[in-house]
Protein backbone atom coordinates (compact mmCIF):
# COMPACT_ATOMS: atom_id res chain seq x y z
CA UNK A 1 0.00 0.00 0.00
CA UNK A 2 0.87 3.62 -0.51
CA UNK A 3 0.53 6.06 2.21
CA UNK A 4 1.62 9.36 3.35
CA UNK A 5 1.76 11.55 6.33
CA UNK A 6 -0.45 14.57 6.39
CA UNK A 7 -2.91 17.50 7.79
CA UNK A 8 -5.69 17.25 7.24
CA UNK A 9 -7.96 20.62 6.66
CA UNK A 10 -11.36 21.83 7.64
CA UNK A 11 -14.35 22.07 5.47
CA UNK A 12 -14.35 26.18 5.39
CA UNK A 13 -10.28 26.00 3.99
CA UNK A 14 -10.89 23.32 1.77
CA UNK A 15 -13.99 25.73 0.53
CA UNK A 16 -12.01 28.63 -0.07
CA UNK A 17 -9.31 27.07 -2.28
CA UNK A 18 -11.41 25.04 -4.23
CA UNK A 19 -13.40 28.16 -5.35
CA UNK A 20 -9.73 29.09 -6.03
CA UNK A 21 -8.85 25.92 -8.09
CA UNK A 22 -12.33 26.10 -9.82
CA UNK A 23 -11.64 29.60 -10.77
CA UNK A 24 -7.99 28.51 -12.48
CA UNK A 25 -9.98 25.91 -13.86
CA UNK A 26 -12.45 27.88 -15.76
CA UNK A 27 -10.16 30.65 -17.10
CA UNK A 28 -6.97 28.24 -18.49
CA UNK A 29 -6.93 25.89 -20.55
CA UNK A 30 -4.50 23.14 -19.49
CA UNK A 31 -4.90 19.67 -19.24
CA UNK A 32 -4.82 18.84 -15.65
CA UNK A 33 -5.52 16.67 -13.02
CA UNK A 34 -7.37 18.45 -10.29
CA UNK A 35 -7.51 17.49 -6.96
CA UNK A 36 -11.09 16.81 -5.64
CA UNK A 37 -11.31 19.15 -2.69
CA UNK A 38 -11.89 16.27 -0.02
CA UNK A 39 -8.35 15.52 -0.72
CA UNK A 40 -6.89 18.82 0.09
CA UNK A 41 -4.22 18.47 2.83
CA UNK A 42 -0.66 19.83 4.08
CA UNK A 43 1.68 16.77 3.28
CA UNK A 44 4.20 16.26 5.79
CA UNK A 45 6.53 13.29 4.17
CA UNK A 46 5.26 10.55 1.27
CA UNK A 47 6.22 7.44 2.47
CA UNK A 48 5.41 5.42 -0.80
CA UNK A 49 4.48 1.47 -0.37
CA UNK A 50 4.24 0.89 3.31
CA UNK A 51 4.03 -2.81 4.75
CA UNK A 52 0.76 -3.19 6.45
CA UNK A 53 2.59 -4.61 9.21
CA UNK A 54 4.16 -1.13 9.80
CA UNK A 55 0.92 0.69 10.81
CA UNK A 56 1.11 0.00 14.26
CA UNK A 57 5.18 1.42 14.62
CA UNK A 58 4.08 4.57 12.17
CA UNK A 59 0.97 5.53 14.64
CA UNK A 60 3.68 5.51 17.44
CA UNK A 61 5.87 7.28 15.83
CA UNK A 62 2.56 9.88 14.85
CA UNK A 63 1.83 10.33 18.33
CA UNK A 64 4.98 11.07 19.90
CA UNK A 65 5.95 13.57 17.27
CA UNK A 66 2.45 15.23 18.08
CA UNK A 67 2.80 15.08 21.68
CA UNK A 68 5.74 17.64 21.47
CA UNK A 69 4.64 19.59 18.59
CA UNK A 70 3.85 23.26 19.44
CA UNK A 71 1.06 24.94 18.07
CA UNK A 72 1.00 27.07 15.16
CA UNK A 73 -0.90 28.36 12.71
CA UNK A 74 -0.58 27.95 8.79
CA UNK A 75 -1.45 30.86 6.07
CA UNK A 76 -2.74 29.43 3.16
CA UNK A 77 -2.80 32.12 0.85
CA UNK A 78 -1.03 31.97 -2.26
CA UNK A 79 -1.15 30.19 -5.39
CA UNK A 80 1.94 28.97 -6.55
CA UNK A 81 3.59 26.10 -8.90
CA UNK A 82 6.20 23.56 -8.88
CA UNK A 83 9.10 24.07 -10.41
CA UNK A 84 7.46 27.72 -11.48
CA UNK A 85 4.23 29.47 -12.91
CA UNK A 86 6.00 29.05 -16.36
CA UNK A 87 6.87 25.70 -16.00
CA UNK A 88 4.08 24.56 -13.79
CA UNK A 89 3.67 20.52 -13.76
CA UNK A 90 1.83 21.21 -10.00
CA UNK A 91 -0.46 23.82 -9.14
CA UNK A 92 -0.78 24.81 -5.23
CA UNK A 93 -1.79 27.06 -2.46
CA UNK A 94 0.55 27.88 0.31
CA UNK A 95 1.93 30.55 2.07
CA UNK A 96 4.53 30.83 4.72
CA UNK A 97 5.97 28.17 6.57
CA UNK A 98 6.25 28.23 9.72
CA UNK A 99 9.28 26.93 12.34
CA UNK A 100 6.76 24.80 14.06
CA UNK A 101 5.58 23.30 10.58
CA UNK A 102 9.45 22.60 9.78
CA UNK A 103 10.38 21.29 13.19
CA UNK A 104 7.15 18.58 12.91
CA UNK A 105 8.18 17.71 9.82
CA UNK A 106 11.66 17.46 10.56
CA UNK A 107 11.03 15.38 13.72
CA UNK A 108 8.60 13.03 11.35
CA UNK A 109 11.20 12.66 9.26
CA UNK A 110 14.02 11.54 11.48
CA UNK A 111 11.38 8.81 12.96
CA UNK A 112 10.16 7.33 9.34
CA UNK A 113 14.17 6.90 8.46
CA UNK A 114 14.37 4.96 12.31
CA UNK A 115 11.81 3.04 10.99
CA UNK A 116 13.31 1.94 7.52
CA UNK A 117 11.93 4.80 5.11
CA UNK A 118 14.81 6.16 2.65
CA UNK A 119 15.40 9.60 3.71
CA UNK A 120 13.79 12.72 1.84
CA UNK A 121 16.29 14.68 0.22
CA UNK A 122 14.19 18.22 0.09
CA UNK A 123 12.76 19.76 3.59
CA UNK A 124 8.88 19.90 3.71
CA UNK A 125 7.10 22.65 2.21
CA UNK A 126 3.55 23.75 3.74
CA UNK A 127 1.20 23.97 0.78
CA UNK A 128 -1.89 21.86 -0.95
CA UNK A 129 -1.73 20.77 -4.30
CA UNK A 130 -5.32 21.60 -6.29
CA UNK A 131 -3.83 20.10 -9.59
CA UNK A 132 -1.48 17.87 -11.62
CA UNK A 133 -0.64 18.96 -15.11
CA UNK A 134 -0.37 16.97 -17.81
CA UNK A 135 0.94 19.31 -20.27
CA UNK A 136 2.60 22.59 -20.77
CA UNK A 137 0.72 25.33 -18.70
CA UNK A 138 -1.92 27.68 -19.85
CA UNK A 139 0.28 30.51 -21.19
CA UNK A 140 -2.20 32.96 -19.17
CA UNK A 141 -1.35 31.48 -15.90
CA UNK A 142 0.83 33.47 -14.32
CA UNK A 143 -1.15 36.74 -15.50
CA UNK A 144 -4.07 35.28 -13.81
CA UNK A 145 -2.60 34.29 -10.79
CA UNK A 146 -1.13 37.26 -10.39
CA UNK A 147 -5.04 39.19 -11.18
CA UNK A 148 -6.53 37.08 -8.27
CA UNK A 149 -3.69 37.94 -5.69
CA UNK A 150 -4.21 36.94 -2.22
CA UNK A 151 -6.71 34.55 -1.04
CA UNK A 152 -9.29 35.42 1.72
CA UNK A 153 -8.41 32.07 4.26
CA UNK A 154 -9.22 32.06 7.41
CA UNK A 155 -5.96 30.92 8.91
CA UNK A 156 -5.28 26.94 9.50
CA UNK A 157 -4.78 25.51 12.92
CA UNK A 158 -3.96 22.01 12.24
CA UNK A 159 -5.36 19.70 14.54
CA UNK A 160 -3.97 16.10 13.88
CA UNK A 161 -1.45 13.93 11.62
CA UNK A 162 -3.08 11.36 9.72
CA UNK A 163 -1.53 8.47 7.92
CA UNK A 164 -2.97 8.02 4.37
CA UNK A 165 -3.69 5.69 1.58
CA UNK A 166 -3.50 6.36 -1.54
CA UNK A 167 -5.05 4.55 -4.45
CA UNK A 168 -4.05 5.72 -7.90
CA UNK A 169 -7.18 4.94 -9.98
CA UNK A 170 -7.21 6.28 -13.51
CA UNK A 171 -9.37 9.18 -12.45
CA UNK A 172 -7.33 10.26 -9.68
CA UNK A 173 -5.65 9.04 -6.55
CA UNK A 174 -8.21 7.65 -3.49
CA UNK A 175 -7.29 8.65 -0.04
CA UNK A 176 -8.46 6.55 2.98
CA UNK A 177 -7.28 7.49 6.06
CA UNK A 178 -5.27 4.56 8.02
CA UNK A 179 -5.19 6.67 11.31
CA UNK A 180 -5.49 10.35 12.75
CA UNK A 181 -3.33 11.44 15.98
CA UNK A 182 -4.34 15.20 17.67
CA UNK A 183 -2.15 18.04 17.90
CA UNK A 184 -2.20 20.16 21.05
CA UNK A 185 -4.53 23.12 19.77
CA UNK A 186 -3.93 26.72 20.57
CA UNK A 187 -6.27 27.00 22.95
CA UNK A 188 -4.21 24.24 25.17
CA UNK A 189 -1.26 26.05 24.97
Amino acid sequence: MRTFFCLPLDHDVRSVLARAAAQLRRETRMAASWVDPENYHVTLRFLGETNPHAIADLEQLASRVAASCLPFTLRLHSIGAFPSLDRARVLWVGGETPEEFQTLASTLERGVVELGFPAEPKPAVAHVTVARLKGAPDPRLANLVTAMGSLSTRDCDPYSIALMESELTPKGARYAPLFSVPIPSQKAA
